[in-house]
């Protein structure tokens, strides 16, 4: 890596901070997820009033991680780049969350668990691309 890459970065904007709080959020509450359902696989059914709220939390941090990538991209002139691809991802982790809580909730395990291994991709891959450095 070139020791003037960094010098030459264009500064990180409010929203692209905003962004990064949010899927930090996000990825706190999947880690949350993961620990409570943990326990409910144990029979510890004391854990499934934390289980579902951080399903809620899981759909408010998805919901403003979507908002600030919106924001962000559609600043940005709505090109492609990594905005877009981030806003997409974010996207596609707001709205598998749905269905991933409802199969929690009202279905079978078998389809609960990997969509939220895929809810956990969408958000990763998200906290990957806001958090890599760009050049200006």
């Amino acid at each position: 890596m070139d020791p003037n890459d960094t010098a030459r970065a264009r500064p990180v904007s409010v929203w692209e901070w905003v962004l990064r709080v949010a899927v930090l959020a996000a990825v706190a509450v999947l880690l949350w997820e993961f620990v409570t359902a943990g326990q409910l696989i144990t029979d510890n059914l004391d854990a499934l009033p934390l289980h579902y709220g951080g399903a809620l939390a899981v759909h408010v941090t998805t919901g403003a991680q979507l908002l600030a990538a919106g924001v962000l991209w559609f600043s940005r002139g709505r090109g492609p780049g990594t905005t877009r691809t981030v806003f997409l991802l974010s996207l596609g982790a707001f709205v598998v969350g749905f269905p991933q809580a409802a199969l929690g909730t009202y279905g079978p395990l078998q389809a609960h668990v990997p969509l939220a291994l895929l809810l956990v991709t969408l958000v990763v891959w998200s906290a990957v691309l806001i958090f890599r450095r760009r050049p200006a």
